[in-house]
């Protein structure tokens, strides 16, 4: 075979592998919301900023995932049952950035969807928890689960369902496959949570759950590690190497991060939290594992939600090992979109 046609044949080889490799779906429940809107929390907001700087990080690599809804204010804070529309707020903020953005992301590298939209939280406005003795047969009052419930009957494929806050809307979509007899929904479902779980920080050796994202909603959180322990759905806890490994693992001073700043995504990054020096975006270990090829992936988490205190610690020294990259990575990216 002549040095022409070989090199065709080779080509043809890495077309047909781009479009065969299959990007992950992903679905992502996050208690975000506007920081603009006080509360009585450490940094005096109704909610946590880290998962804005966390989904500034994501839509940064949005190419690399298959993104079906992101569902915004999954919380149960009393101040947002009259804190206006963060579905509105989140398709302004993000989406005016990411549509300044994409051009040249897609430019640069390519496979970006045009436009990314949030939706607000079913639970958002009443606060719910999740009730242990409930039978949730109708997901008729809860919109954003029935929307993912749809998303998942009518794909063939694993859902990632990415869980950075409160467990109570996989926990009421778990409940009602189970309800309703609908394992062959559950066997297309796969939570990734970050640190709804730890032995090694905020939890005890005791009592491990006791940390924020299940402190939330204790009930849900038991639910589900319940059902992963017995089998009946695939859930990766992450435990806190979100924080304590690609966090503390990252470069520190404004200098760095004052980078990102020149694109509308890299600005938002840099900005949502920024504390101790750095970017806090821990939520972001979520997609990282779902990637698997920056230090830690799924196949080094259990997929039945336990979370050994020994192999947490692994999983937190590889991404502090990997935490330089990872920034490097997202750095590239954010000058890429710079217009």
């Amino acid at each position: 075979m002549n040095k022409t046609l070989s090199a065709f044949f080779l080509s043809l080889f890495f077309v047909s592998t781009t479009v065969v490799a299959q990007k992950p779906k992903v679905w992502i429940y996050t208690d975000m919301s506007d920081n603009t809107i006080p509360g009585n929390n450490h940094m005096k907001t109704v909610n946590d900023p880290d998962d804005i700087s966390g989904m500034a990080g994501y839509l940064l690599m949005a190419n690399r995932f298959d993104t079906k809804g992101i569902v915004v204010t999954s919380t149960h804070r009393s101040e947002h049952k009259n804190s206006g529309n963060q579905a509105d707020w989140a398709n302004d903020f993000f989406g005016k950035a990411y549509k300044k953005d994409v051009v040249n992301l897609n430019k640069n590298f390519g496979g970006y969807p045009k436009n990314i939209e949030f939706i607000q939280s079913c639970i958002k406005e009443s606060a719910e928890k999740y009730n242990s003795s409930t039978v949730y047969n109708s997901l008729e009052k809860y919109k954003t689960v029935a929307l993912l419930k749809d998303e998942v009957e009518k794909s063939t494929e694993i859902t990632n369902v990415l869980c950075w806050g409160s467990l109570t809307e996989p926990a009421i979509l778990v409940n009602y496959c189970i309800a309703n007899q609908r394992f062959d929904l559950l066997k297309k479902l796969r939570f990734i949570a970050h640190w709804t779980n730890s032995s090694l920080h905020q939890g005890t050796p005791a009592d491990p759950a006791k940390v924020a994202n299940c402190n939330e909603d204790r009930s849900a959180c038991e639910f589900l590690k319940e059902q992963a322990l017995n089998g009946s759905i695939a859930f990766y806890e992450c435990g806190a190497i979100g924080q304590h490994g690609i966090v503390s693992g990252s470069p520190k001073g404004l200098e760095y991060y004052n980078q990102f700043k020149k694109s509308n995504l890299g600005k938002i990054f840099s900005e949502g939290k920024f504390v101790q020096d750095a970017v806090d975006h821990s939520d972001a270990a979520t997609y990282w594992v779902l990637l698997g090829n920056w230090g830690v992936s799924l196949k080094d988490i259990a997929s039945n939600g336990t979370n050994l205190p020994e192999v947490e610690k692994k999983n937190e020294e590889q991404f502090f090992k990997f935490s330089k990259s990872i920034h490097e990575e997202l750095l590239r990216r954010s000058k890429a979109a710079e217009n």
